[in-house]
Order: structure tokens, then C-alpha cells, then sequence
């Protein structure tokens, strides 16, 4: 099965969900930064990155830790969707 970009965009708001379940439905927005938000903590990011290269099949190298990919979750999904496998 071949999987969009609404799939990554689903996988990091179910993975912020999941990792902040105190959080208010709504509250994490394509265009809220993994970065300055409190959707996510340092590790919580690392945890995020791992988790999408396993289910996607990227790969993660530290390149890919440049703050401009964590501008948005709309961002991150693109990087991920650019790096995914044909």
C-alpha cells in the first residue's frame, strides 16, 4: 500500500498524541513548530524521528536534525515524505 503525505501528517500528530495525552484536541496544527511548541521535548523529537524512519523507511542520518525540519509539523512531513522510498 502506498502511503501519502496525509499519512505522515497523521503519524506525527498520532505519535504527539500519544507522547502528550493531556494535550487539547486541536491544539497541534500543521503549522505549529515542533520546536517552540510544548507538543514535543528534545527527546521527544529524537523519539519522533526514529519512529518515522521505521515506519517510513528513511534514512536518518544528523543531517536531518537541522531546526529548519521541525519548523512545522507540515514541514517535518514533507522532509519525510521527500526522503520516503519510491
Amino acid at each position: 500500500m502506498v502511503q501519502s503525505m496525509a499519512d505522515v501528517r497523521e503519524a506525527i500528530f498520532a505519535f504527539i498524541a500519544a507522547r502528550n495525552p493531556g494535550l487539547p484536541p486541536g491544539s497541534v496544527t500543521g503549522a505549529t513548530s515542533l520546536v517552540t511548541s510544548d507538543a514535543l521535548d528534545s527527546i521527544g523529537i529524537l523519539d519522533l524521528m526514529m519512529h518515522l524512519g521505521d515506519r517510513f523507511g528513511v534514512e536518518i542520518d544528523e543531517d536531518s536534525f537541522d531546526l529548519s525540519n521541525f519548523e512545522s509539523v507540515d514541514t517535518l512531513a514533507h522532509f519525510i515524505d521527500d526522503r520516503r522510498p519510491a
